[in-house]
């Protein structure tokens, strides 16, 4: 019966097929396995089950037990295979399908990656590693690609995850509709893999011929832009590097890359030519000049003849139409790519609103005449925000400035257009670029998150995603996994390859999944893909095992012994301290140091502390140092808690300020400066006007809340002449240049520590104990701002859950009793948060 005539069959009803057709349709399943369609599997699912349940359908239990596994994985009604079940064919194979030698997981399972894996030099590409390693391939136009492994920890993955999808639709937002339509790059958990593509004749990494394309080829006009989105990820990458050194880029050279990708395929058809030789590139010497090497990216190549030239597998592209799939996919796009998508077009979008209105004011503006001018806008234009550049973003600020109309026409508003057009036109492009990817007939978001779903399943791990996202992954993995597994047993069978050569601590899976299209339909490839590292991987070519064989530290890796032998972590420590006294023992002490380090991580780690800390001081000392910080506390007082208060009134916590100011201990003269911004802090607090402040507390005018006059009354009891100087100058200079002069001739810490003879502390032990004291506590603080930024959801927040969340740590920093160097960073992240500036006031350079 011809491959039509079964078509026919599957259209009618299962109970009014013949023998012969039944037989027919048995047939194709062998056939198609593993791809076989959802049409085919639960026609022949529903004809076992009502025409011969008591029989096995196939009289095979390979084919029947594939049958059970793959009604399961696309969705289908199947028995549990619960114990003490009936005994019919379906339920005994339902109960196959639990058994963990025929579905179980291929890759051995994951090791938790410590201290010591960490440390170690027999490995530089780890999968589950937590230091992220980056090897960046590029030509002298610039990056071609990124190759990332390890998972990192949680803030790092976000962020490098994130930036990479970002990337990778970008560049397929630009490829060339010409070019293949399979998307090559992989985001996956422990590794990432993004290209810019190539335009010409240049050189290619080969991909196997099943996919009939490379991966993306952008087209000419767009390469550079291409090789640009690409950049950006790579300055993540290396900014990440920079500051945290959680992350490791190392640049590679395009060429030296094809060229070993290339070598390995000569060396897996040589070792197919001669069937009777076994080829070995041995890792490379540790010790050579060329011991740094490369790390690749690399299918599975066949050492057999006949059989294609790599390691893969054609499913059928139904798995991804199920309704648990498509929770999985809707959960995922929903929190990453449409929200990438989403946040891009506002943003664009409130850009080119802001940058309309402003083109139109500067044209009516220009157009009138200069009595037009005069008659139609005032003299002085008040500006209420400003444009952060850095983030392209507006902010709010809190007190309006004042600028000359002429000067705002002619100067600020070109500049105000201008930074907005440079952040609009980099928003349009990214939006066009994200949903061009996001739309196309090809689908490569989808394609992308195919691949990482399929990959996790394969590999048994989890990938880091929503909450929501996460729950549906386990439900459809618990259903797909099983059949994946079998299938890819069944077939590594049939080529006569072992499951331990191919599925190994260092194997990924790349799938080239492309959606249904009007002109073809959906298609599904999975192919094992290895690192190689080329100063630290073993390559066996040899015919008899079918395939390439990679092997590296990490396939003989075990979780480390409780109780290893070997010297204890104090002998280790001592041995360091004696290597210590020696002369001339650095470079020994260096090597001896790491040595010990990676035999007892966690000892050495804790010898290391111990040392480091300061031993508890005696109780004379502990007297000395507590006298010497009260009288720095005295000392400092006026100056620290003005610079409080002042801070805090820009945030209006006017009860904080009101605090600083009353516990201050001055001398009369600074008191009385105290008690003039004690008034200034009233009038704010009254929610007066900035502006009006000036001139009703110059000339003590009606409307001054009664706690100013006494805060006025108290100044000049403290200090009359310099009190009413700064009244009577107060009006005109204005309340920005009136708070300036209280801060004038204010002694700052250094000055103000000058000892205490009675108590026996010399002024430069007083200045000590204050910066050691301050310096514990601005350490505290970025370590409360830390353990706040914990609570934040890892998908974007609202700007009041985020502030709710930090407002007590960005708090203390702003307006603690031990602010430092800090603080600007506060004051900017508060800013962009909240989208408003505090008042300006009252700024004092160095302050």
């Amino acid at each position: 019966m011809r491959g039509d005539a079964v078509d026919e069959v599957l259209k009618r009803l299962p109970h009014t097929w013949t023998a012969g057709e039944a037989e027919q349709v048995r047939q194709r399943f062998r056939d198609s396995r593993p791809a076989v369609p959802k049409r085919l599997v639960s026609t022949l699912w529903q004809y076992w089950l009502q025409q011969c349940p008591d029989e096995p359908l196939f009289g095979d239990t390979e084919d029947d037990l594939a049958l059970v596994l793959h009604a399961r994985a696309l969705g289908l009604q199947v028995p549990g295979g619960d114990i003490g079940a009936d005994d019919s064919p379906v339920a005994r194979c339902a109960r196959r399908a639990r058994d963990s030698a025929e579905c179980g997981p291929l890759l051995p399972a994951p090791l938790t990656w410590g201290p010591k894996a960490a440390l170690a030099p027999q490995v530089r590409a780890a999968l589950p590693s937590s230091l992220l390693r980056a090897w960046v391939a590029g030509d002298e136009q610039g990056p071609v690609e990124v190759l990332v492994v390890g998972e990192g920890i949680a803030e790092i993955r976000q962020q490098v995850v994130q930036a990479a999808l970002t990337t990778c639709l970008r560049v397929n937002g630009l490829s060339d509709p010409e070019s293949g339509d399979f998307v090559g790059d992989h985001i996956g958990v422990g590794l990432i893999r993004v290209t810019a593509g190539l335009f010409g004749t240049q050189p290619s990494l080969d991909i196997p011929s099943v996919f009939r394309a490379r991966s993306v080829t952008v087209a000419d006009g767009a390469s550079s832009t291409a090789r640009g989105a690409l950049r950006d990820f790579v300055g993540l990458l290396r900014s990440l590097a920079h500051e945290t050194s959680l992350v490791e880029v190392t640049d590679v050279a395009y060429p030296d890359l094809v060229a070993y990708a290339q070598g390995l395929r000569a060396l897996a058809e040589r070792a197919a030519g001669e069937p009777d030789r076994a080829l070995l590139r041995p890792p490379r010497d540790m010790d050579g000049p060329e011991a740094v090497g490369l790390v690749s990216l690399q299918p599975y190549l066949r050492t057999a003849k006949g059989h294609g030239a790599t390691v893969g597998l054609e499913f059928s592209p139904d798995l991804f139409t199920t309704d648990t799939y498509l929770s999985v996919e809707q959960a995922h796009q929903r929190v990453l790519s449409q929200r990438l998508t989403m946040d891009a077009r506002l943003r664009r979008d409130q850009l080119e609103a802001e940058i309309k209105q402003l083109t139109a004011d500067l044209e009516a503006f220009t157009r009138a005449s200069v009595a037009e001018r005069r008659a139609l806008w005032p003299a002085t234009v008040l500006l209420v925000e400003r444009f952060d550049e850095p983030t392209g973003r507006t902010i709010r600020l809190t007190e309006p400035e004042e600028r000359e109309t002429e000067q705002y026409y002619e100067v600020n508003v070109p500049q105000l257009i201008s930074m907005r057009e440079k952040w609009a036109r980099r928003m349009g492009e990214l939006v066009e670029q994200l949903e061009t990817a996001v739309h196309r007939p090809h689908a490569p978001a989808r394609q992308v998150a195919a691949g990482r779903f399929i990959d996790a399943a394969l590999r048994d791990v989890a990938p880091d995603e929503s909450p929501a996202t996460e729950r549906a992954f386990q439900a459809w993995r618990k259903e797909v996994a099983p059949m994946l597994w079998f299938e890819w047993r069944c077939a590594l069978r049939r080529h006569r390859i072992a499951a331990a050569d191919v599925f190994t601590p260092h194997t990924v899976l790349i799938s080239r999944y492309l959606p249904p299209t009007a002109e073809d339909a959906a298609v599904l490839f999975i192919h094992p893909y290895t690192l190689v590292d080329t100063a630290r991987s073993a390559v066996l070519a040899d015919a008899e095992r079918a395939v390439l064989v990679v092997r590296d530290a990490t396939d003989h890796a075990e979780p480390a012994p409780s109780g290893a032998t070997g010297p204890s972590a104090q002998t280790l420590w001592d041995g360091l301290a004696r290597l210590a006294e020696k002369p001339d023992a650095e470079e020994e002490f260096a090597r001896s140091f790491l040595d010990a380090l990676r035999t007892r991580p966690s000892g050495i780690a804790r010898r290391m502390i111990e040392a480091l800390q300061p031993s508890e001081p005696t109780a004379a000392e502990a007297d000395a140092i507590g006298t010497a910080l009260r009288t720095a506390e005295r000392h400092t007082s006026v100056g620290e808690g003005m610079d409080r208060a002042l801070m805090a009134m820009r945030n209006e916590a006017f009860l904080t300020a009101r605090e600083c100011l009353d516990d201050l201990q001055a001398e009369p003269q600074w008191l009385a400066r105290a008690w003039l911004l004690r008034a200034v802090v009233e009038c704010r607090a009254a929610r007066l006007e900035s502006r009006e402040i000036p001139g009703l507390l110059g000339h003590q005018m009606p409307g001054l809340p009664d706690v100013a006059l006494r805060a006025l009354d108290e100044a000049g009891s403290a200090d009359e002449e310099f009190t009413r100087a700064w009244l009577e100058t107060l009006p005109e200079a204005g309340l920005d240049k009136g708070i300036r002069r209280l801060f004038q001739g204010l002694p700052r810490a250094r000055a103000s520590c000058k000892g205490d003879p009675l108590n026996k502390v010399s002024a430069e032990r007083e200045y000590a104990v204050w910066l050691f004291r301050r310096a514990v506590e601005n350490a505290r603080l970025a370590r409360q701002l830390d353990e706040a930024g914990e609570e934040l959801a890892e998908h974007q927040e609202a700007v009041d859950a985020a502030l709710a969340k930090l407002g007590r740590a960005l708090e203390e920093i702003l307006v603690g009793p031990y602010v430092g160097g800090s603080r600007g960073e506060a004051e900017e992240l508060f800013e962009v948060l909240s989208g408003q500036e505090p008042p300006r006031y009252g700024r004092v350079a160095g302050r």
